[in-house]
């Protein structure tokens, strides 16, 4: 069985956050037809990839939270969680290192969005679709006050991308059960110890009690290299992080996300 795995954000998605539906029916269908899978792996919460696809969540795979959440087509999700203990530890830390997100710092559990106060706002249009997603955003004054095991942790830096950066690789030497990776535009996705894409898709691929003959991977940040490199080929879109555009391993996708890059390259096979 075949597997093409496409990120969203950058990637399939455009500029705008919308995707040529028409398009993606079309080469969908021609995917099934030949017995494949076709997987959308995201930094995304599952309630939001199943709203935005809601005319095609019947027919894909998916990959979301950046591989904390696993849902395989017509079988139970896998999570893997942080616990109320480690968000604890998460809040003092990121307050000790003076690098406060000023662009929100956000978690969610399965039906509750929660945004910690004092480390600036989401984006208007992110907030009301959010709101409207989970029923509302609950202001908190500390991850502290969680007290349930979350997928994700989410943090903004808009204004000096760097610090994100300096966060994201302090975390990651920190000791805390946690890896922090980066999608790009200041943002640092801080998730359970051992959990990327790459994990993910096996998690998914075991699931689904099949193997992995041939697995095609789009993406464009940082969050996707583990994923590329996985994969069997790997696509960077042409407007994707430099580094990996620098990368010979991977292959660079026909045309950039606002215009249809995935799907054209899917269709110049």
């Amino acid at each position: 069985m075949e597997f093409i795995v496409t990120d969203l954000d950058g990637t399939f998605l455009d500029d705008n956050k919308h995707f040529n539906a028409a398009l993606f029916d079309e080469v969908l269908t021609n995917w099934e037809a030949a017995g494949n899978r076709f997987v959308i792996a995201t930094g995304r919460e599952l309630k939001w990839v199943e709203k935005v696809f809601s005319d095609f969540v019947d027919r894909i795979d998916i990959v979301s939270s950046n591989g904390a959440v696993v849902r395989p087509l017509g079988l139970p999700e896998m999570r893997s969680m942080i616990a109320p203990e480690t968000l604890v530890e998460l809040q003092h830390f990121i307050e000790r290192s003076g690098l406060l997100p000023t662009g929100g710092l956000r978690t969610y559990t399965d039906e509750a969005m929660y945004l910690v106060d004092g480390m600036g706002e989401i984006e208007p249009e992110s907030y009301a679709f959010m709101s409207s997603l989970y029923g509302g955003v609950d202001k908190i004054k500390s991850l502290a006050e969680v007290k349930t095991p979350v997928s994700t942790v989410t943090g903004r830096w808009p204004g000096n991308h760097e610090d994100g950066y300096q966060v994201m690789e302090a975390i990651n030497q920190s000791g805390l059960p946690l890896f922090a990776t980066t999608s790009g535009y200041g943002t640092v996705d801080i998730l359970p110890a051992g959990v990327n894409k790459a994990m993910a898709l096996d998690k998914l691929v075991a699931a689904l009690g099949t193997t992995n003959d041939h697995l095609v991977a789009f993406g464009d940040g940082m969050n996707d290299y583990e994923m590329l490199q996985h994969a069997h080929t790997g696509y960077v879109m042409p407007n994707g992080n430099a580094f990996l555009l620098e990368q010979k391993e991977f292959k660079h996708a026909a045309f950039d996300n606002n215009h249809d890059g995935v799907l054209k390259t899917i269709q110049a096979w």
